[in-house]
């Protein structure tokens, strides 16, 4: 398997310590009490800091909770951004795309943070704002994965953009899936379906790529 090159920078801001703090604790207890718990005293209290020091760093909870948006869906993602090499096969972008069941796993555990933001973005306009960017960057950057070798730096093909956006579709449905926890649900089997009808899209006449387990 070709080797994909390392992940962009995706984002250049360096936290104080003390901010650094405050964004940590918050994500704890996003992720273990849900938006509701998610006041200001919480974080205070369980930062070790006073309320002041939460409005001194982020502006309060809505700033807050943007750049921990950022902080979970972009910082800590170790494979958005990444390119494949230039060699990479169709199976190789497509499992940059999708991942291994382990990679999968992984990622549920870091983005739970971020999946207890999406029903907020119903109700909170900027926030759903910086969702849908979000969003775009990801459909931007699978496109570019998906882009048939020998078009490099080049817009991607409409058909690449579109099965990119489509890809996103299926992971946060199996995404999902795993963060409810939901009862036989074979994590292996639906890569592979993914993998499958991701190659289907992109390459009809191979009848879905051979993929690899």
């Amino acid at each position: 398997m070709a080797k994909a090159a390392p992940a962009e920078a995706m984002s250049s801001r360096r936290l104080h310590p003390t901010a650094q703090r405050i964004l940590a604790a918050a994500r704890r207890i996003l992720t273990e009490r849900g938006y509701q718990g998610l006041t200001l005293q919480a974080i205070s209290i369980e930062a070790g800091v006073n309320k002041a020091g939460v409005w001194y760093y982020f502006g309060g909870k809505e700033q807050l909770v943007l750049a921990l948006l950022e902080e979970v869906a972009v910082t800590e993602s170790h494979h958005f951004g990444a390119r494949p090499a230039a060699d990479a096969t169709l199976d190789d972008r497509i499992d940059l795309i999708v991942g291994s069941a382990e990679q999968v796993k992984e990622r549920v555990g870091r983005f739970a943070a971020f999946y207890e933001l999406l029903p907020e973005a119903s109700r909170d306009a900027e926030l759903r704002e910086h969702l849908m960017a979000y969003y775009q960057g990801w459909y931007s950057w699978a496109g570019e994965v998906l882009t048939p070798t020998g078009t490099p730096g080049k817009t991607p093909a409409p058909r690449s953009a579109s099965v990119g956006q489509f890809a996103s579709v299926l992971l946060d449905g199996i995404f999902m899936q795993m963060v409810v926890a939901a009862p036989d649900f074979d994590l292996e089997t639906a890569l592979q379906d993914a993998r499958q009808t991701l190659g289907y899209l992109l390459d009809p006449a191979t009848d879905g790529p051979s993929r690899r387990p």
